[in-house]
């Protein structure tokens, strides 16, 4: 009896910590509570492979969002875009297309608000559409380097005090480590996206389902690492292009 009754309550505690898990995990996703570390373990990291033909973006709102002029644009909500602008700071940059209206869309998630970093009218390009990913599987390790923030300092004469500001931040990286298996279909996507030599689409999707979206150039020879007793190996480097972007779901 006792032994029954010990592994009707082990069976008890399994169901209920199940479902606080479960209950755990939607409320994180859904901002209900804070968490104070998140894990990566379980990312899966994809790299676009296909674009649709440019689309015209003959204006771009100063707003939040900033909303994008296209005429028959036939963009979709939760779209992909990769965007290339007047504006520096939106240019290159890859984004989810929102609110897709008659001729117009937004940007989710891009302020475009202030007019000294984006001038009113000179946003104007063009958009691609992602239309194909392929995910980056058997990834045993990844490692980011890079965006140290830099400073200018300076004296003056009159009070010895050095002061300081900011200026620029570090260019920054992605390594991943793979293991090797040429048949896989992200192996040859890879290779074309060395030999091609343009910054492509990258997505990361975390396991709490949050999004993560580069625009990066990828470094890649494709040859294997050799060491005795260890899995074949290859590496695969990002560099960014423009600044990520971070969708909560």
């Amino acid at each position: 009896m006792k032994k029954l009754l010990s592994c009707a309550m082990a069976l008890f505690a399994s169901v209920l910590y199940g479902a606080f898990a479960a209950l755990t995990n939607h409320m994180q996703r859904h901002g209900l509570i804070l968490s104070a570390a998140y894990f990566p373990n379980g990312t899966i990291f994809s790299l676009a492979t296909a674009y649709e033909a440019p689309l015209t973006l003959s204006a771009i709102s100063n707003a939040d969002p900033g909303v994008a002029t296209s005429a028959a644009h036939g963009l979709s909500d939760g779209d992909i875009i990769v965007v290339s602008s007047g504006w520096t700071g939106l240019n290159d940059r890859t984004i989810r297309v929102a609110d897709p209206a008659t001729g117009t869309f937004s940007l989710e998630g891009v302020n475009t608000t202030s007019t000294s970093r984006f001038p009113a009218g000179a946003g104007e390009g063009t958009a691609k559409k992602v239309q194909t990913w392929v995910s980056l599987s058997q990834v045993t390790d990844s490692a980011s380097s890079g965006g140290e923030q830099q400073f200018a300092q300076w004296v003056y004469l009159d009070d010895g005090r050095q002061r300081q500001r900011p200026t620029f931040k570090n260019a920054k990286s992605l390594q991943l480590t793979l293991d090797y298996d040429p048949a896989l279909a992200w192996y040859d996507a890879l290779i074309n996206a060395d030999l091609d030599g343009d910054p492509v689409a990258v997505r990361a999707a975390l396991p709490n389902g949050a999004y993560l979206y580069y625009n990066m150039y990828v470094g890649f020879d494709g040859e294997p690492s050799m060491t005795i007793n260890q899995n074949m190996s290859v590496v695969a480097s990002f560099s960014h292009a423009a600044q990520f972007i971070r969708y909560a779901s």
